[in-house]
């Protein structure tokens, strides 16, 4: 079972802002398969939703810079960090990308240090999305909202993001995963 972890921050006035790209594409592709999942188990900093069979997700419930607190509790009830894949996004890679990694440093993106601080790893799969190219101050760049165009770049988005989880789901080596959802050709749709 591989857990999910849609990185962002809480409530309906961050739902469309870049930090959210995760949280986004997860809910677009359960909407688009009519599932609405139901709570299996609430932590006090995020929650745990089934979703099909090989992935679940862990909702952090904290703002994006204390999103280690829901993974570590996560670990506490026994949910393995090898078996997170973050999701999260990324101002160094173009809109419209993705990129797949085994481990890493955080790259300066305070959703990565909360979650390597708390776990005391950088060894945690993470799907980096696009959200460049970025501009300063880089605060409101990602706490702002997608533009008209950015929401086509977007919509580009579903079919790779849904082929990715669908071999996320029945991958058992990662490094094989990366290997298939890595080049640019996937990402184009």
């Amino acid at each position: 079972m591989w857990t999910l972890v849609p990185l962002g921050n809480p409530g309906p006035e961050y739902q469309d802002t870049r930090h959210n790209l995760g949280r986004l594409l997860l809910q677009r592709w359960l909407a688009d398969r009519g599932l609405a999942p139901i709570p299996a188990k609430r932590f006090p900093s995020g929650t745990l939703y089934p979703l099909t069979d090989g992935l679940q997700a862990l909702v952090p419930s904290t703002y994006m810079n204390l999103s280690g607190e829901a993974c570590l509790q996560a670990a506490a009830a026994g949910i393995y960090p090898r078996r997170l894949v973050l999701l999260y996004d990324d101002k160094d890679l173009p809109l419209g990308t993705g990129r797949f990694r085994l481990d890493g440093s955080d790259g300066g993106h305070n959703g990565l240090r909360s979650v390597f601080g708390c776990l005391d790893t950088t060894e945690i799969a993470r799907l980096r999305l696009g959200i460049g190219p970025f501009e300063r101050p880089l605060v409101d760049w990602v706490l702002g909202h997608w533009t008209d165009s950015e929401w086509e770049r977007i919509d580009g988005l579903d079919k790779p993001f849904a082929r990715f989880l669908d071999l996320l789901a029945g991958a058992g080596d990662l490094g094989t995963l990366a290997n298939q959802v890595n080049p640019a050709e996937f990402w184009s749709g």
